[in-house]
């Protein structure tokens, strides 16, 4: 009776860590409504950012959800228009994010736009 109790347990416990991991996979353009980009949209790996980081690291709160973290405020990221480089996805969420974590060419274009 204990073991299955213990095994209920943790699969519940599963369940509910899996639920809150949000999408596996965002497509950066519908998010920020980018609906003709100039370069690729961004097929963002949240599933590979979420097994690295924790969810405070970019969103307000640990639920996670649609409000993101400025890197360089720490307050909601109000992005703007989208377009070009010289935007506050790119100056103030992604790049400064790179870089803190030294990921290799993580100011490249290619490296998120494939």
């Amino acid at each position: 009776m204990k073991k299955g109790f213990v095994v209920l347990a943790i699969l519940m416990f599963a369940v509910v860590v899996i639920a809150g991991q949000g999408p596996e996979v965002i497509d950066l353009s519908k998010s920020f409504n980018v609906p003709k980009t100039t370069k690729k949209a961004v097929k963002f790996p949240h599933w590979l950012h979420q097994s690295k980081n924790e969810c405070t690291e970019c969103h307000l709160t640990a639920d996670g959800g649609k409000d993101l973290k400025s890197a360089k405020t720490g307050k909601k990221l109000a992005a703007g228009v989208v377009k070009g480089t010289a935007n506050k996805v790119h100056k103030e969420f992604c790049w400064p994010c790179h870089k803190a974590k030294k990921v290799p060419k993580g100011k490249s274009c290619n490296k998120c736009h494939k």
